[in-house]
């Protein structure tokens, strides 16, 4: 799934569940694909958790698509939810089309003239970079919904692959931020589910300097700016002023597949998720001729790796707990191989998609390596003799289970043995206490020096020199590591809990907009629901959370100071009316230069997009012959499309430079 470039219609907290539909895709009515593009749109970008693969969901998208291509639903593919300046972005950042099979790509190919360029689909997060007439880098935004995206300039300082300085200027410059697979395998892994959402929260980072830890990467895939002939001469430009570039090949048409079965081939050796290919017409004159769609360009076309996938049948459902208390269930299939890797564990990710996939032993299913990496049951062929028998009682500690949501819970968290481990290492990670490996922790728990995470700060160097091959030098290093996290920040303190869905993202939201620890713990479901972008199941798994941690949270307190909120520091935004509005300006500005007055937009909080759309808020006139005070000059082309948006019911508001001098100066 890929964000596309129309903004969502409806707020993420008012997405509902889809209806139940046991039929197959090419039976569903509009409605019932409406219903589900909208969820597990939802699902993917906002709570960053799919239940259906990529395939699938292009699958209903494409149907709805053949049916109703102009459905409402189709226009709000996008993620939500982003925060920090937004700007428009000087030409819309679009997704790519998907093929599926080499038919679609030739026919594809069909609609232009002369060769290909072929480069993997990197899975990461894509990004505009500009540089200015000395070619120095002014400004790094993400793609965003498309047109407008979330600047991270602060942060890009801080990513190694991207320069800080080429030899030519100004151009912007297009390419994908990833993780290499190295990088989060080795550090990541446990915290994040893909490389992908790690890069997402490493170029957020309040404090910028904190990107550089992620190791991220960056390849250019597009350079704007500089006249070319085709994609080909831009690329090899991009190389020779030192940016890294998306590896490329020019080929033929009857290439295609070859080239696709290659990058399948190469697919485990690299150290980026790749996927897909993505095919781009090179003459950059079939560009201008084919044009894009509110959705997609036309001269583009991603050929989507679907997964090695194979038939097997369940011998039995293994039940894990994780260290938040989720019980989650496994399934130990006869093995077989998928790329190249014999499988016998397949996941399946919750209690809801289990009983919605109706998986259980003796059950024939399709399992697929997502990605080449991590197996999933994607479908029951043919179902079991019985349903799976659900866990009453938690599979280590024996404590009741209780549903929370599509999870199955440990009522008792706090006193389960592998989710007290797992709290522990991840409270240690997340605080940054360093040296409590593996061998260290195991030893405490069994020794009964630590239960819970306040117990970290209540060892002392005569406790740890109880355990094995542990000196004094060494107890007192992990004491002083200890008394180095007796201040947390709030969003950091609410991390270290390790609550199911409070991860980096949404413990920063709620330090955001509860200020204090006290208001994040007085909040209800409702309030933290209407926190934008986290909504309603999001907003009971964390109550459910703080509430089963209440005892670890009060012990904690006793020995941690969490400080409160504090805004990042930036320029003050005043409260004029110019902050939150988009302004264009058009005609000669009889007081200042354009520059100038985009200026003052900007330091007031507001946005200068480079054209009129139906988004705009205000059109300025110039008063130099302005037409507005009674001026011969002709009707400028911003000015005439301005007047038929407005026609056609838009919002736009045209006003003098006169009078935005006057809403600049409230």
């Amino acid at each position: 799934m890929d964000a596309t470039s129309a903004p969502p219609q409806e707020s993420p907290s008012q997405v509902p569940p889809p209806t139940p539909v046991d039929k197959p895709v090419d039976e569903m009515s509009v409605d019932e694909l409406a219903v589900a593009v909208r969820y597990h749109n939802h699902r993917y970008f906002v709570l960053a958790d799919p239940i259906i693969s990529d395939y699938a969901f292009d699958a209903l998208t494409r149907r709805l698509t053949a049916l109703a291509p102009e459905h409402p639903a189709l226009a709000e593919l996008t993620p939500s939810g982003t925060t920090g300046d937004r700007i428009f972005h000087d030409t819309p950042m679009l997704s790519l089309d998907k093929a599926y099979d080499e038919e679609t790509v030739h026919k594809w190919a069909d609609s232009f003239e002369g060769p290909i360029v072929e480069s993997p689909k990197i899975d990461g997060v894509a990004a505009s970079l500009k540089y200015d007439a000395e070619g120095r880098l002014t400004q790094a935004v993400t793609r965003g919904d498309g047109k407008r995206g979330e600047v991270f300039t602060a942060n890009a300082r801080f990513i190694a692959a991207i320069p800080q300085q080429i030899g030519a200027g100004p151009v912007e410059v297009r390419g994908e931020i990833y993780q290499p697979l190295s990088v989060f395998r080795e550090r990541f892994a446990e915290e994040f589910s893909n490389p992908r959402n790690t890069t997402a929260g490493a170029i957020k980072q309040k404090e910028p300097h904190k990107t550089a830890g992620y190791g991220l990467r960056f390849f250019t895939y597009a350079v704007y700016g500089m006249e070319f002939e085709t994609v080909s001469e831009r690329m090899k430009w991009a190389t020779d002023h030192g940016l890294p570039v998306v590896e490329c090949k020019l080929m033929d048409k009857d290439g295609v597949q070859p080239g696709y079965d290659a990058w399948l081939a190469r697919r485990a050796d690299l150290d980026f998720e790749v996927d897909g290919v993505v095919y781009t017409a090179d003459l950059l004159a079939e560009h201008d001729r084919l044009g894009a769609t509110a959705h997609h360009p036309r001269y583009a076309i991603a050929y989507k790796f679907q997964g090695d996938s194979g038939t097997s049948t369940i011998e039995e459902i293994e039940w894990s707990v994780s260290r938040s208390g989720a019980i989650t269930p496994v399934a130990i299939i006869t093995p077989i191989e998928l790329s190249g890797a014999m499988v016998s564990r397949c996941s399946l990710h919750n209690l809801a998609i289990l009983e919605e996939l109706g998986a259980s032993p003796g059950a024939v299913v399709t399992a697929m390596r997502r990605g080449g990496v991590i197996p999933h049951i994607e479908n029951v062929v043919t179902p079991g003799p019985a349903p799976a028998e659900i866990p009453t009682t938690c599979p280590v500690s024996g404590h009741p289970t209780e549903r929370v949501g599509d999870v199955l819970m440990c009522s008792e968290p706090h006193h389960c043995p592998a989710a007290m481990l797992g709290t522990l290492e991840y409270f240690a990670k997340a605080v940054e206490i360093d040296g409590f490996g593996p061998k260290i922790m195991a030893q405490l728990l069994d020794r009964g020096l630590v239960k819970e995470p306040a117990d970290f700060y209540r060892l002392t160097v005569q406790d740890l020199m109880r355990l094995e091959r542990l000196g004094r030098k060494s107890a007192q290093n992990l004491v002083d590591n200890v008394a180095g996290a007796r201040t947390l920040p709030l969003s950091r303190f609410l991390r270290s809990l390790g609550i199911n869905s409070l991860g980096a993202v949404a413990s920063d939201k709620l330090a955001e907009a509860f200020k204090t620890l006290d208001g994040v713990l007085a909040a209800s479901a409702h309030e933290i629901a209407d926190v934008y972008g986290l909504g309603e199941l999001t907003a009971r798994l964390i109550i459910h959370g703080l509430e089963a941690r209440a005892e670890l949270i009060a012990n904690l307190r006793e020995h941690v100071t969490v400080e409160a909120y504090t805004a990042p520091a930036g320029p003050t935004v005043s409260d004029s009316p110019i902050s939150g509005k988009s302004f264009v300006f058009t005609g000669k500005l009889a007081s200042m230069d354009r520059k100038a007055a985009q200026k003052m937009v900007k330091d007031r909080g507001g946005e200068t997009p480079s054209g009129v759309s139906r988004t705009l808020d205000f059109l300025v006139i110039g008063d130099d012959g302005s037409p507005l005070l009674g001026g011969g000059g002709a009707l400028s082309s911003k000015h005439k499309k301005a007047d038929k948006l407005v026609a056609e019911g838009a919002g736009i508001r045209i006003i003098s430079e006169t009078e935005f001098k006057a809403m600049c100066e409230d």
